[in-house]
């Protein structure tokens, strides 16, 4: 990511929307940072732009078209309603401003590449809130795949569930709500990079079991890449009783962990004989077997990720001290994997 003039600090920011992430996932953060200084917020209630004013002394709007004419922020957050983000961000960048934009960033490959091309000509940062790249249990997983203990992947299993009822606005499918579009980009953030090459083709089972609207509360995904590594994605939130999160194959070993750590096991290949076919019969009537030289120990996820926080991370890009953990490509090929599922659920 080029940005074309790098800021001075403290970086001006407009916040629009202050619901549940516009607050805790940023302006919360933000705060606390202060080369960051909070100088607009937009959001239709009253009572959470006077809550935002108070603690900021930041001027209050009701519309991200208000707050772009009528603020110098440098940087904006668009934490509005899902359905509302590729406009919102569309918006922001056309009025010159460096955006921070909550996933998803937009609901086809078209729409998230014409956003990537915009900011790019314009010498814009554009930043997609996939938190999840900023945490150590992504760099856990990386590092296990890396070390080779495992060989050669070749399946990724995902399993983010849990059982709770729900019944907001984000169950409804005419505001693109539902687990594909709020919870899968977070573990496709995770799960893309690891895979090693594009995705290609995918199946996909989208089910609403018990949430008040009509969106899926249950996702199950399976994609395979160009260079044929599986990956098999659940995403729900009705199960009561939770898997392991997490299982990684190897051509010679296996990764079973959670958010906090596991047990992998695996052997050295360079220990063992090579195979050879045995196109005979097989002695005394019985398969064959060998003994491998297994090796099992526990791993665990560290405390700390090896990349600063998300918003610290977008302060050291825009003051041209670093590059950015999560590229606007990285999150397109995030949402063009989403579309791609929506359409076989089809």
């Amino acid at each position: 990511m080029k940005i074309n003039t790098p800021l001075t600090p403290p970086l001006t920011v407009g916040i629009v929307g202050l619901g549940r992430a516009g607050w805790s996932l940023h302006l919360e953060p933000i705060v606390k940072l202060t080369e960051f200084k909070i100088v607009a917020v937009a959001d239709p209630l009253p009572e959470r732009r006077k809550e935002a004013s108070d603690l900021t002394g930041c001027t209050e709007f009701t519309t991200i078209d208000e707050l772009l004419a009528g603020s110098d922020a440098q940087l904006v957050v668009v934490a509005t309603p899902s359905a509302t983000h590729n406009e919102d961000v569309h918006k922001v960048l056309d009025a010159g401003r460096h955006c921070i934009a909550e996933k998803p960033l937009a609901f086809s490959a078209k729409d998230a590449n014409a956003l990537v091309e915009k900011a790019k000509s314009r010498g814009l940062g554009l930043f997609v809130h996939h938190v999840h790249l900023h945490r150590p249990e992504f760099y856990f997983l990386k590092g296990i795949i890396e070390s080779g203990d495992l060989g050669e992947l070749f399946s990724l299993r995902a399993f983010w569930g849990f059982y709770g009822r729900r019944w907001d606005w984000q169950t409804l499918k005419k505001n693109n709500g539902g687990q594909l579009n709020n919870t899968c980009p977070h573990v496709l953030s995770i799960v893309l990079p690891l895979l090693g090459s594009p995705v290609k083709d995918v199946f996909s089972d989208l089910r609403n079991i018990k949430d008040a609207g009509d969106a899926e509360d249950h996702v199950h995904g399976v994609l395979r890449t160009e260079s044929g590594v599986t990956a098999d994605i659940v995403v729900s939130s009705v199960m009561a009783q939770a898997a392991p999160r997490w299982l990684v194959c190897g051509s010679r070993g296996t990764l079973l962990a959670d958010d906090k750590g596991g047990k992998i096991r695996f052997y050295d290949g360079n220990a063992v004989e090579p195979l050879t076919v045995l196109d005979a019969a097989a002695p005394g009537r019985q398969y064959l077997s060998e003994t491998l030289p297994w090796q099992e120990r526990d791993v665990s996820v560290g405390k700390e990720a090896p990349v600063p926080a998300f918003h610290q991370n977008v302060l050291d890009v825009l003051t041209g001290k670093a590059e950015p953990v999560i590229t606007p490509e990285s999150a397109a090929e995030v949402v063009r994997v989403t579309e791609m599922l929506h359409k076989a659920a089809k």
